[in-house]
């Protein structure tokens, strides 16, 4: 494999960087730990966006990565697809247009490069997220797991990597769906350590 040069994540607010007030998140954090090399540099392009889902990668991730010449992409995303409006079941993109949507992203993709990682998060803090403080939108730990399983599902059948961070704990969470300090830095670790054990980095 060549030398990884560029590394394009998209994703939602989390891999935006909410709310990580320390270093600005766990791509942040993955930037200051390549950028501190000198040979061994990678470029790291963060171009997530709040409110971000697959509908909103799909519409834009092609040429963003192009232009960037991105080596690898990584997307992390399924939290706000999964979450709902009003009442339960009224996805903001239902199960059945998410796993579309990830075959779509995937067949694309490929066409870019074959260095591509899906994350996932697995849970929030379901006494702050039903709804969120600042709209009306719910989130909950069922939902959030059922979307990652999905994912996890196209991943293994496409035959693309799928990264499990794992549970955060409640504490890890700013406002019960963004992580704080230290749920970025449990985040960041997980990549990192994946990424190094794929020699991306």
């Amino acid at each position: 494999m060549n030398k990884i040069e560029s590394i394009c994540i998209f994703g939602d607010s989390t891999a935006w960087g909410a709310w990580d007030m320390r270093k600005g998140g766990w791509v942040n954090r993955l930037w200051f730990h390549v950028a501190k090399r000198d040979e061994d540099y990678v470029e790291i392009y963060n171009l997530s966006i709040s409110g971000g889902t697959t509908e909103t990668i799909l519409a834009r991730f092609e040429s963003e990565a192009k232009i960037r010449n991105a080596d690898a992409i990584i997307f992390q995303t399924g939290s706000n697809d999964a979450a709902y409006k009003n009442t339960p079941g009224n996805y903001l993109v239902s199960p059945e247009k998410f796993r579309a949507n990830l075959e779509e992203i995937i067949k694309k993709v490929k066409k870019i490069t074959k260095n591509i990682i899906f994350m996932d998060l697995k849970n929030c803090d379901e006494s702050k997220t039903m709804p969120v403080a600042w709209i009306d939108i719910y989130y909950t730990n069922k939902n959030i797991r059922k979307y990652s399983e999905i994912m996890e599902k196209v991943c293994q059948q496409n035959n693309i990597f799928f990264l499990n961070v794992g549970l955060l704990e409640n504490k890890d969470f700013d406002d019960g769906l963004h992580p704080n300090t230290s749920g970025h830095e449990k985040i960041f670790i997980k990549v990192k350590d994946f990424l190094a054990s794929k020699k991306w980095i």
